[in-house]
Order: structure tokens, then C-alpha cells, then sequence
């Protein structure tokens, strides 16, 4: 998925040792694809706000640093180590 230079943000480090999977995510756009592709569990509270907030912020109703800290929290969520 190609990002839009309007949604990047400072790049965030993901490891997912559960799926043996690093990935660095630098956009809004990669963001929702990582949680909605690759993400360990789909079922938490964190989990639901960061893709409601990605797709507000894929429609500029959420800043990118919105997003990130969205990702992040949901991460915790699950164990998902980060990486800043």
C-alpha cells in the first residue's frame, strides 16, 4: 500500500514474537494494514480504537501522532514489543 506523505509520522518498530514478525510502520496507511493483516488478536479494547482511529485518520479526522499513539497502546495490549 503506497502512503501519502500527509500521514507519515516517526517510524514505530513492531515485534511479534508470537508470529515471529518484525516490521517498522512509518504511515496511517501502513498502520491499518498491519493491524488488519497481521495483527496478533482482534478481539481487544485497544485493538478497536486504533482502527477506528486509523480510518479517521485515512479521512483527516485524526492526526498521524493520533494514530501512532493508538498503535502503540494497542500493542501493549497484546504483548506486541515496540520499539520508538
Amino acid at each position: 500500500m503506497k502512503s501519502n506523505s500527509l500521514h507519515q509520522f516517526r517510524p514505530v518498530g513492531l515485534v511479534m514474537h508470537d508470529l515471529g514478525q518484525y516490521r517498522v510502520v512509518h504511515s496511517v496507511e501502513e498502520t491499518a494494514e498491519v493491524l488488519l493483516r497481521e495483527w496478533p488478536a482482534d478481539d481487544g479494547e485497544d485493538f478497536c480504537e486504533a482502527v477506528k482511529t486509523c480510518f479517521e485518520g485515512m479521512h483527516d479526522k485524526a492526526t498521524p501522532d493520533a494514530v501512532r499513539a493508538a498503535l502503540i497502546k494497542a500493542a501493549r495490549e497484546v504483548n506486541v514489543m515496540v520499539i520508538e
